[in-house]
C-alpha cells in the first residue's frame, strides 16, 4: 500500500476536520477480493465529550437504508416470484394510488412530494399510508424524477406485507445473515459498540447515539423503508463486495447475476431529473459520484453524512461515513468531499 496514496485519500477529510466543518469520518474501499484501506479520522463525538473515531464506529446510515435494506429485500423477493417491477402499488396497499407501479417507487418517479411530516400522524401504519395516499402528486407516474422518502416508506410497508414480518426481521433474514453483516441492524441496542453522534435530542440536550436521526423513521419506531439502518464501514464494504462478485456473498449465491446486471441499468434516461437505477443513483453531473466514476457505477448517500458507491468497471466499492449532522444540518461538507474522495481513490487505484 502506497503511503502517498493513502495520504491523498485522507487529506480532504483531515482538512474539513481541522476547519471544524466535519467532526470525523471513517473511509474505506475494497475490490471484490480484498480491502484496500480502512481509515478513521477525527471524532465520533465532540459535544459534550470529545471521543475519537474508530474504524468500527457504528453510524446512522440514513438513506443508505433505501439500497442496502429495502432495494436488496425487494430483489430477493422478486427472484422468488413474489413481486414484479410492474405490479401496481394498489395491489398491495389498496386503492387511491392509481396507475402507480413499484418501479415508480424504486426510481423516484412516482410524483410524490419529497417529504411529509408523518410524525404528526403518529406510528400507526394505516394512518401513515393514508397520509401518503392523500399527498398531492407533483407529476404523473414516470414523468419526472423527484427524490422522495415517501416512495421507500410505502415500499417498506409493501415488503412487510409480502413477508408477513417487520422490515427489521426481514432484513436479518434476507441481507444481514446471508452477507454476515455482524454490526448492521435496525434498532441497535444502546450497548452495541461505539456510535457516531448525530444531532442533540431537544429533550435532553445530549446527542443521539444509536437512535435514528430521521424524524419520520423515528416516529415509526425506528424501522422504515427509507431510513433506520445502522452499520459500520466493514459491513458496507462486505455488502459492496457481494455485488462486485456478481451477487455472491460469504455464504454463497445471494443475488443472481441477472439481478446485479439489472441494478446497473440506468432506468430514467430521458426523464427530467437526476439519473437513477432501481433504488440507486447513477453518475450524473453534480452527483456525489465525482468526475472519474464510470457509467457502470451505482451509489447512494445518506442525510447524516454517509455514502456508498460501487464502480463495476474498475471493480471497487468506496465508502465514506461521516457524522456531519453532529455540527447541525446547515453545514454539509460531504457535498464537496464525496466526489473528491471518489476522484482520488479512482486515480490512485493501482497503488492502493
Amino acid at each position: 500500500m502506497d503511503r502517498a496514496s493513502i495520504a491523498a485519500v485522507r487529506r480532504p477529510f483531515e482538512r474539513a476536520i481541522a476547519e471544524q466543518t466535519l467532526p470525523g469520518a471513517v473511509i474505506g474501499a475494497a475490490t471484490g477480493t480484498r480491502v484496500l484501506f480502512r481509515e478513521a479520522l477525527g471524532f465520533r463525538q465532540v459535544r459534550p465529550d470529545s471521543l475519537p473515531m474508530t474504524v468500527d464506529t457504528r453510524f446512522d446510515l440514513a438513506s443508505l437504508t433505501k439500497v442496502v435494506a429495502t432495494t436488496s429485500i425487494f430483489f430477493r423477493l422478486l427472484e422468488r416470484g413474489e413481486v414484479r417491477l410492474d405490479d401496481l402499488v394498489s395491489s398491495f396497499l389498496g386503492g387511491g394510488f392509481g396507475t402507480l407501479r413499484l418501479r415508480h417507487l424504486l426510481t423516484h418517479t412516482s410524483g410524490f412530494p419529497a417529504w411529509l411530516d408523518l410524525g404528526a400522524v403518529g406510528p400507526n401504519r394505516d394512518q401513515r399510508l393514508a397520509a401518503i395516499r392523500g399527498a398531492r402528486r407533483l407529476s404523473a407516474p414516470g414523468e419526472r424524477v423527484l427524490y422522495s422518502d415517501l416512495n421507500f416508506i410505502a415500499l417498506g410497508y409493501i415488503l412487510e406485507g409480502i413477508a408477513g414480518q417487520g422490515l427489521d426481521q426481514v432484513f436479518v433474514r434476507e441481507v444481514q445473515d446471508p452477507l454476515q453483516l455482524s454490526a448492521m441492524r435496525f434498532l441497535p441496542p444502546p450497548d452495541d459498540g461505539e456510535f457516531a453522534a448525530t444531532e442533540a435530542d431537544p429533550a435532553t440536550g445530549r446527542p443521539w447515539l444509536g437512535v435514528v436521526h430521521d424524524e419520520n423513521a423515528r416516529s415509526a419506531g425506528g424501522v422504515s423503508g427509507h431510513a433506520g439502518l445502522f452499520g459500520t464501514l466493514d459491513d458496507l464494504l462486505r455488502f459492496g463486495q457481494a455485488l462486485l462478485n456478481g451477487g455472491v456473498g460469504p455464504r454463497g449465491r445471494w443475488l443472481s447475476a441477472a439481478t446485479v446486471d439489472r441494478l446497473l441499468r440506468a432506468e430514467t434516461a430521458g426523464v427530467p431529473g437526476e439519473l437513477r437505477a432501481l433504488g440507486y443513483q447513477k453518475p450524473f453531473p453534480l452527483s456525489s459520484a465525482g468526475d472519474l466514476m464510470s457509467p457502470r457505477a451505482i451509489g447512494h448517500t445518506g442525510f447524516t453524512g454517509t455514502s456508498l458507491w460501487i464502480d463495476f468497471e474498475y471493480g471497487v466499492s468506496m465508502v465514506a461515513l461521516t457524522n456531519r449532522v453532529h455540527f447541525g444540518r446547515e453545514i454539509n461538507a460531504p457535498l464537496r468531499l464525496r466526489p473528491i474522495f471518489h476522484n482520488v481513490v479512482l486515480a490512485h487505484l493501482d497503488d492502493l
